[in-house]
């Protein structure tokens, strides 16, 4: 039943065609998801509040047992045919995002831990994906947190892991240090010309980056980045010119 048995929870179950992989210990207060469920997949599936909508992701906020917890539902998984063919054979969002987290946990950085993986299939495919996960409490990081986020990119890269989107919004300050907000695009590797990029995109948000990182030791694998990232925009700009052109719309059609 499990769909990925490297990832192992603290208990597997079903419900309501639901395929759910619990990670979360016992917290005091907290609820019984297993004998709870029943009652507690309606509060999921309608948290008390929005915290982000986009035509990628919704992310709710939802209080159980006085406890709070994120419920981040993958909208692309549910609405784009590629992500539920690719899911017979490949990593849905919500496991991707689920293993990136707990990769992160391993290697002694902080990002909200999963609760929950829920997921429905039909015709062996997952057309519906979604990530519990303890709400972390902190703000928001900013140009200002810049010193932290840029450590926190480098120990990423000394653990061989490259975040690939590393703009501040994408952290909070918390009391326990600096975490990472969404890993769903965060992948392991040795490459230094992703870590480059990586470095790159932080100097594009966060100037003062170049001082910090000491980027000088990347060499010519930076500028290659900054190459391959100027090719990436001009393609994108050349594509919304097309669609619009033309009159499409990429996200037509979705939920």
């Amino acid at each position: 039943m499990n769909r990925l048995p490297h990832i192992q929870g603290r208990d597997i179950f079903e419900f309501g065609g639901w395929q759910i992989i619990l990670f979360e210990d016992d917290i005091e207060g907290g609820p019984d998801w297993r004998r709870e469920f029943a009652t507690l997949l309606p509060r999921l599936n309608k948290p008390d509040a929005v915290l982000k909508h986009d035509h990628r992701s919704q992310v709710g906020l939802v209080h159980l047992n006085g406890v709070k917890y994120v419920v981040k539902s993958f909208i692309l998984q549910e609405s784009w045919w590629w992500f539920q063919l690719t899911s017979a054979r490949f990593p849905t969002l919500g496991e991707v995002a689920c293993q990136n987290a707990r990769l992160l946990a391993a290697n002694g950085l902080l990002t909200p831990q999963p609760v929950l993986l829920m997921q429905r299939t039909k015709n062996g495919l997952v057309n519906d994906c979604r990530l519990v996960y303890r709400y972390l409490e902190g703000r928001t990081a900013t140009n200002a947190d810049a010193a932290d986020i840029i450590d926190f990119i480098r120990r990423m890269h000394a653990a061989n892991l490259i975040h690939r989107d590393p703009h501040p919004n994408n952290f909070i300050k918390t009391d326990k240090g600096l975490a990472a907000l969404d890993p769903l695009r965060i992948r392991s590797s040795r490459s230094r010309y992703l870590k480059a990029y990586d470095v790159m995109l932080l100097e594009h948000d966060i100037p003062s980056a170049s001082d910090i990182y000491n980027r000088g030791r990347l060499g010519f694998q930076f500028y290659l980045a900054q190459l391959g990232h100027n090719s990436v925009r001009v393609y994108r700009r050349s594509k919304l010119r097309l669609r619009k052109i033309f009159g499409l719309n990429r996200h037509s059609g979705l939920k």
